[in-house]
């Protein structure tokens, strides 16, 4: 199911009526791939490390499971460079979360109440809340759930605590709802998130 981290589902028991959201981290609430990877590159680049290379080191480190820490690591190693260290160079790209976030999206989720609202976010643990952590938007949400493969066992756990409130589940990926069953949850809604325009069918 992946870990969590937060409140129990179980103290969160109300008996009024209510829509639970239940949203995506990356390239839903934080520009992950838009703005952070282009930020990390540029700071690579400043460095002397090239895109083409730091991709070459990136799609290693992503298939032992993606990890920043780890992959500016392996750079520096493996190009030799004396310059920066890893801890300074990390600092460097994650001390910038903050100016990723999607504030559209965000000024929205602000308006609910934190006890209807669940993040559930594919990646490695510590790497997912240390972002989830830098950019401050843990607070917003009554549980935060990591997982490395599918989104099945969480968001379907929260439409079983919940099945007489809607249940609003927003990702990017269009393969993190393949696996849902919508026929026992008939209270799951998923909205595939593209940008802005997705934002008034996700608190329709």
């Amino acid at each position: 199911m992946g870990e969590y981290w937060g409140k129990p589902v179980d103290s969160m028991c109300y008996h009024t009526s209510m829509t639970k959201y239940i949203f995506d981290f990356d390239d839903v609430l934080f520009f992950n791939t838009e703005k952070f990877k282009k930020h990390m590159y540029k700071c690579f680049e400043e460095i002397g490390v090239s895109y083409d290379t730091v991709k070459k080191y990136y799609a290693i480190e992503k298939e032992k499971g993606w990890v920043l820490h780890n992959l500016v690591a392996s750079v520096l190693k493996g190009e030799n460079i004396t310059s920066t260290s890893k801890e300074e160079l990390s600092e460097k790209i994650m001390r910038e979360c903050k100016n990723f976030v999607n504030n559209e999206l965000i000024e929205q989720i602000k308006k609910l109440e934190i006890r209807n609202c669940y993040m559930v976010t594919h990646g490695i643990k510590e790497y997912q809340l240390e972002k989830v952590e830098r950019t401050d938007l843990g607070s917003l949400f009554t549980q935060i759930f990591t997982v490395l493969d599918t989104k099945k066992g969480p968001v379907e756990m929260i439409c079983e605590q919940f099945k007489d409130d809607e249940v609003v589940f927003v990702d990017d990926k269009e393969k993190r709802f393949a696996d849902l069953d919508f026929k026992k949850y008939p209270n799951l809604r998923k909205v595939l998130y593209v940008g802005p325009e997705s934002i008034a069918e996700i608190f329709q």
